[in-house]
Order: structure tokens, then sequence, then C-alpha cells
């Protein structure tokens, strides 16, 4: 198992729509996800207000470092500022834990590892032609 998340950084954005259930009616029992640094939580929730439907409101999937490949991800993941409930998930697991905790302390280590993988994803065949499907929407599998 490995915990090779860093797909989230960099980029620009993500609607709230796609982690407003951390911020807002949770559960039953709490509106606002435990696992969620409290401060993080206000300054997302000044951003992506409850019931808000602009498409366009976006915050950044890794706040401290939101425009750069490095270990600030797992840093975040470790102040329990990770976006999405995958994220912080990681936490969860004592073999990802670990890997976490490994790689906000030895960043040349991450490096190579993240350089590891985008090799290896990149010897990826692309299938073309009948063999293949351009997806409309990610998240969802053509009809």
């Amino acid at each position: 198992m490995s915990c090779d998340m860093q797909e989230h950084t960099p980029s620009v954005a993500v609607t709230c729509a796609s982690f407003s259930n951390r911020l807002h009616n949770f559960n039953t029992t709490t509106s606002q996800d435990p696992s969620l640094d409290s401060l993080y939580a206000e300054q997302l929730k000044q951003q992506c207000p409850q019931g808000s439907t602009n498409p366009n409101q976006v915050v950044p999937m890794n706040p401290s470092s939101p425009t750069i490949s490095d270990v600030g991800y797992y840093r975040d993941v470790l102040a329990n500022r990770g976006l999405f409930t995958s994220d912080q998930t990681l936490l969860t697991n004592p073999q990802t834990r670990t890997e976490v905790i490994q790689n906000t302390q030895n960043p040349l280590l991450w490096g190579s590892k993240f350089a590891a993988a985008m090799v290896k994803m990149g010897q990826t065949g692309v299938l073309t032609g009948n063999a293949g499907d351009i997806r409309a929407n990610c998240r969802v599998i053509n009809s």
C-alpha cells in the first residue's frame, strides 16, 4: 500500500460542493467533521457558505503549498487540514500514517518516490480508437 496522494498538488482548486459535507451536515450528531482542524474549517466555511450553489466558488486542494509539488500536502494532512475525507483517512491506517509522517520528515525520499511514481504512470499504455473511452465527466462512466 502506498499513500501517493500527491496528485492533489499542484492544483488550482476544487469546487466547494466536492467537500462541503465535511463542513455542513456531516452526520446526525455533528455538523462539522470532527477530524477537520477547526480553524481551517472556519476558513473553509467563510469561502464556502452553507447552501451556496455557486459552481465557480473554489478553494485550493492543498492550503499550505497550493501551486507546487512538495511535502506540504502531507504536512496539511498531519495538521488535520486534508480537504477530502480520503485525505484525512490516511491517518487512520498505521501503514499509511507512517508513510505520511515519513514523507513530511524526509522530503528527498518523498521526491524520489514521487518521481518513480510519475515514471511508472508515464509507462501506462494509452488506449486508442475503440479500445479507449474519454469520459465526459471524470467521475462518471460514460453511458
